[in-house]
């Protein structure tokens, strides 16, 4: 799932918690080709890179539980089973990449963390372990398309799944995607006037009581402090009421320093720049998410 990103774990039926890999996934343009620019997915959605290409929280559901019943039969066949996760169930939306919030979402989530714990001993038994991520006599390397390679296990269930829904060249390209919006993000965060704007917003917290750097860091300690909290469910409610109030006030001073509107316009340049000569691996990159997404709707 923003260095290849991030990536969660969905539940057996021993509930073991295994890879969510929908997280910062890029999708569906437009159209088959790949122009640049385009509108967000959600009209009035943050900035992000490539946001035209991004799929929405219905999408990312709908693939996630396509996902899911895939590794089920896969893991069936092996005498084994898996869980399909329920909605309720899946993750929140991960974080807006440069820190920015938006003040429906803030009000009822704070910066979308939660203070549930996953018990340490619900991890699968080695058994159950290689069927679903593979073992090492089947890995091999992809290459990457700016260089560099990823190792992945091919007869692990959760692979075949992925490569069933998403086609082969999936890795390979969502990886070289994430690498582009890495690049995308860093010209962005450098930006003279996103730093001004940022400059303006960390005055505005400092002011209420919040002393605060750069927009990047803020998510990372807002989790750290909940993860401090550990299997204490009253100290994690304090930690998350103190978080939802500091949120309130973060989007406050973003919309005060106008941050947003210095970002999308860095934004604009710098994805312009970024994705030229890449243009054949995002249209690609576009028709197999397109691919997966009526693939999704066809699982049951």
């Amino acid at each position: 799932m923003k260095q290849p990103s991030r990536r969660g774990i969905a539940v057996l039926t021993v509930v073991f918690t295994a890879l969510a890999v929908l997280i910062g996934l890029v999708a569906l343009a437009s159209s088959w080709s790949w122009t640049g620019g385009g509108k967000p997915r959600n009209a009035g959605a943050l900035p992000e890179p490539f946001a035209s290409l991004q799929f929405s929280g219905e999408q990312r559901q709908s693939l996630r539980h396509a996902e899911d019943v895939l590794t089920r039969r896969c893991m069936r066949a092996r005498g084994m089973d898996f869980h399909v996760v329920a909605k309720a169930e899946l993750p929140p939306e991960p974080p807006n990449p440069y820190g920015l919030l938006e003040g429906g979402d803030v009000a009822r989530h704070g910066y979308g963390l939660h203070d549930s714990r996953v018990p340490a001993d619900n991890r699968p038994a080695d058994r159950e372990r290689d069927a679903l991520f593979g073992t090492a006599a089947y890995e091999k390397t992809i290459p990457l398309e700016d260089g560099g390679e990823i190792a992945v296990r091919t007869d692990g269930c959760f692979y075949k799944a992925q490569t069933e829904l998403y086609g082969k060249e999936w890795t390979a390209l969502l990886y070289s995607e994430e690498t582009l919006s890495a690049k995308v993000i860093a010209r962005v965060q450098g930006d003279p006037r996103v730093t001004a704007a940022q400059r303006k917003w960390a005055a505005c917290m400092d002011r209420a009581g919040y002393p605060v750097t750069t927009l990047a860091k803020v998510w990372p300690d807002a989790n750290r402090r909940m993860e401090q909290t550990g299997a204490n469910r009253t100290a994690g409610r304090a930690a998350f009421d103190a978080l939802l109030t500091q949120a309130r006030r973060d989007v406050d001073c973003q919309k005060q320093a106008r941050v947003e509107p210095a970002i999308r316009a860095a934004q604009d340049d710098a994805e312009g720049s970024v994705a030229r000569g890449h243009e054949q691996g995002l249209s690609k990159l576009a028709t197999l998410r397109a691919t997966a997404l009526a693939t999704a709707a066809r699982t049951p």
